[in-house]
């Protein structure tokens, strides 16, 4: 796969994979809770309220959580060619096991759309599978964290584009692992946003390192001097030799 091909599937996947976060997030029915997860009751009347819209936005999740993972892997191939190895290098095994362990999350969730229909108490399959749910979120959480902030250092150090943006990208990096550590249901819309903020202007960067680099190449060719012919070299050879006897011969 040529460069300027590569770095186009980076910057595709970059700029898809936060939109379908985003829909998955505003899809999700809201979860009220202003400093705390959501209860059992909260949980379980969403829910019940439209088992379809539950399950539709926790399949969306996981499509986005695997996107994600890719829009990374993306962002760490692009740091790869800039020169930077220090942070993406251990920041990306941490996003990809907080990705998995989070994509975990919605097949929890699906469980509960699936037991509605068989009339079992709601709040108390909720109640169940809890301490499961929170270890799972609590170790993706730390893990996606760290790697996101090892990544905001790695886009700061490698100077990907010009000083505003590469400090506008590692903020909003910053944010998007705040905001996954943050309770309240709200803040997974921040994270969304934040990583809209984060990805675009790199997958837009991305397209134009493709371009340079295949422009800088055809220039560097086309300037190239080439070797001279044998044919070429001979004659001028011969001028030589012949312009020293005319000097030998000439009268003082």
């Amino acid at each position: 796969m040529s460069t300027p091909t590569r770095n186009w599937f980076r910057a595709a996947v970059m700029v898809i994979a936060p939109v379908v976060l985003l829909i998955a997030f505003v899809y999700h029915p809201f979860l009220a809770g202003a400093v705390a997860p959501p209860s059992p009751e909260v949980v379980a009347a969403a829910a019940e309220a439209d088992t379809t819209r539950w399950a539709g936005s926790h399949l969306v999740a996981l499509g986005a959580f695997a996107l994600s993972a890719l829009a990374f892997q993306a962002l760490r191939g692009h740091l790869r060619d800039a020169g930077e190895e220090r942070w993406s290098s251990w920041g990306f095994p941490l996003v990809l096991v907080g990705f998995v362990l989070l994509a975990g999350l919605p097949a929890l969730e699906l469980t509960i759309a699936g037991a509605i229909d068989t009339g079992v108490d709601t709040v108390a399959l909720i109640e169940a599978v809890n301490p499961w749910f929170m270890t799972v979120l609590i170790s993706g959480s730390v893990a996606l964290v760290l790697g996101t902030l090892a990544f905001a250092a790695g886009v700061v150090r490698g100077a990907i584009m010009g000083r505003g943006l590469t400090w506008m990208v590692a903020i909003a990096l910053v944010v998007t692992a705040l905001a996954l550590a943050a309770p309240p249901f709200w803040a997974f819309y921040v994270m969304a946003l934040a990583t809209i903020v984060a990805f675009w202007p790199v997958a837009w960067a991305t397209t134009r390192t493709g371009s340079g680099t295949a422009a800088a190449v055809e220039a560097e060719e086309g300037v190239r001097p080439s070797a001279p012919r044998p044919r070429a070299a001979e004659d001028q050879a011969g001028r030589l030799r012949g312009f020293g006897r005319r000097r030998t011969h000439t009268p003082h």
